[in-house]
């Protein structure tokens, strides 16, 4: 056999190249058969074993890439070793290295490959729990791709290079601050991927708002370099991985976990609008069932208070603003669309040019959008609408006011 390769070499004769197409063709019949029995025969036997189980994880990991990349690794393997005991002398393959390193080379690519499907295999087990919102390790597998894909490059550079990866990597040493540069945002994106898991800042299915990038929606993706948000108009808004923990962003699930959206509006009150309640007006008030029990409480107070005093300055008076205050409080204990186990409130803040502030403070018992929504708007609406009856009204600019007129 050795004889006739070196014969082969030395173009010697007809006969030598027909035995070097008969080498190519068992090596063609063997990877045809290799490749049919994987993908052929080998998911028949395992399928079988597959479909008597219960579980899902095995009908993950053993899909059809799975049987195609261990085809790719058993082909290369299949006629590497052919070839070898075709030719087993050493110094042949000194010669033709190059073929031998390219076989190497595809196992090498092939195997990696092979082990990336297994990695998205387990992914795809654990995304199925869900814990997998609180804790996705998709970021760890991703790092590890990384780390597989440098090792492979090194130990294919090395082969082909004939020096030992050893020897490579104390040569490549010298470019680590330009390896850095390129692995930047995968090495902070792992950093901050850790931050965001280990901390619990942000999951899986978590609204978020991060204004810097106009994002308002639903995070759809965490990995090593990006977090995906699906906005509410349907948009898909790429975030940094690190940019959620060097920068400020708000994550609604605290909202969302307690069951209650907060509702803080304001309405703007006109100053010249502010007064005491005169005693038909306080009577008229008396017919509201939801003012009853706060005047029954109220009225005969300050009256039995003001009997000591002479001058009216000194005597105490209901305002409009400020029984119109109590009304919406009351009215809004009584919605049960409004979580009467939180706070609710109706407080005065600053008056300013724009009148006087007077901001609705309560939460729903929804988080959904729509109804939140619809709810807040059935509340400004009612109380646009009764303002009036205490003598009050919105605050809006006399020009304004005037044109409309006009």
């Amino acid at each position: 056999m050795r004889e006739l390769f070196y014969r082969i070499s030395d173009n010697a004769s007809l006969n030598n190249w027909i035995y070097v197409l008969a080498v190519l063709l068992i090596i063609l019949c063997s990877t045809y058969i290799t490749n049919f029995f994987i993908m052929k025969i080998l998911p028949k036997i395992i399928g079988k074993m597959v479909r008597k189980t219960k579980t899902v994880w095995d009908d993950i990991i053993f899909n059809t890439s799975f049987f195609h990349r261990i085809s790719w690794v058993l082909i290369p393997i299949v006629i590497k070793y052919i070839v070898i005991a075709l030719y087993p002398d050493i110094n042949i393959w000194k010669i033709y290295s190059f073929i031998y390193d390219t076989l190497s080379t595809w196992i090498i690519i092939a195997f990696i490959l092979l082990i990336f499907n297994f990695l998205d295999s387990l992914n795809s087990i654990y995304e199925r729990y869900p814990i997998s919102k609180d804790r996705p390790i998709k970021v760890f597998f991703q790092v590890l791709k990384i780390i597989l894909v440098c090792t492979a490059i090194i130990i294919i550079i090395s082969m082909y290079m004939g020096k030992s990866p050893d020897k490579l990597l104390m040569g490549m040493s010298a470019f680590a601050a330009v390896i850095l540069l390129i692995f930047k945002d995968s090495i902070l994106g792992f950093v901050a991927g850790i931050q965001l898991i280990s901390n619990n800042m942000v999951q899986i299915g978590d609204w978020i708002t991060m204004n810097n990038y106009n994002a308002d929606g639903n995070v759809l993706e965490i990995n090593l370099t990006t977090v995906k948000v699906q906005n509410f108009d349907m948009t898909i808004t790429t975030i940094p991985t690190y940019k959620l923990v060097s920068e400020s962003f708000t994550n609604w699930k605290g909202m969302i976990n307690t069951k209650g959206r907060r509702i803080m509006r304001h309405i703007y009150i006109d100053l010249e609008t502010v007064h005491y309640l005169s005693q038909n007006e306080i009577d008229e008030l008396f017919k509201s069932e939801i003012l009853k029990d706060y005047l029954n409480i109220k009225v005969p107070k300050i009256t039995e208070e003001n009997k000591s005093k002479q001058a009216e300055i000194d005597k105490r008076h209901l305002t409009n603003i400020g029984v119109f205050r109590e009304y919406l409080v009351a009215w809004l204990l009584s919605q049960d669309t409004i979580n009467d186990k939180r706070l609710c409130m109706v407080r005065q803040k600053q008056p300013g040019a724009t009148g006087l502030p007077l901001e609705i403070y309560c939460f729903t018992y929804t988080t959904a959008w729509e109804e939140y929504e619809g709810i807040q708007s059935d509340i400004f609406d009612h109380v646009f609408a009764v303002i009036g009856l205490f003598g009050l009204k919105c605050f809006e600019y006399k020009s304004f006011a005037v044109e409309n007129k006009n």
